[in-house]
């Protein structure tokens, strides 16, 4: 599948032209990972964000003081990570792992930023759509925090 092909799928790019796709996917880093490979580590530096063309990844928490991780997400084909990239410089706030072999396209924080310069509606696009994305994120957050409080 091409990656202007896979980039429609993705949510942050819903309501691109077929241009402004075509943009993206020549700004974009194809990437391959093997299976339990890190694509990168919580607090770790971020200037990537990913979107997975094929395979699995798990989103993975530490927990302080103990060996252990915990997975708060799966991902799959068509579906990004490492967004908070395009926000703010602070570093990675998870990490992620591939479940299985994967493809994954990298765009760098930078050259998108000269995309949305040269096209502002596509970086206003893009960026609504992400607002939307980590609304939703925050809004599921909260309930599985009442929920684990409420069972507490």
């Amino acid at each position: 599948m091409d990656n202007t092909k896979t980039l429609k799928k993705v949510e942050i790019f819903r309501g691109l032209s077929q241009t402004q796709l075509e943009s993206l996917a020549q700004i974009s880093e194809e990437k391959k990972y093997r299976r339990g490979e890190t694509v990168f580590t919580e607090r770790s530096t971020g200037d990537e964000v990913y979107v997975i063309k094929r395979g699995k990844v798990c989103i993975e928490l530490g927990l302080k003081g103990k060996p252990n991780t915990a997975t708060i997400q799966r991902l799959s084909v068509g579906q990004t990570f490492g967004e908070l990239a395009l926000v703010d410089k602070r570093s990675r706030s998870a990490t992620v792992v591939c479940e299985n072999d994967c493809e994954i396209m990298a765009m760098d924080r930078d050259r998108l930023n000269e995309l949305f310069e040269s096209d502002t509606r596509l970086g206003y696009t893009i960026m609504k759509n992400l607002a939307q994305l980590l609304a939703e994120r925050l809004r599921r957050t909260d309930l599985m925090l009442v929920a684990s409080v409420l069972w507490e």
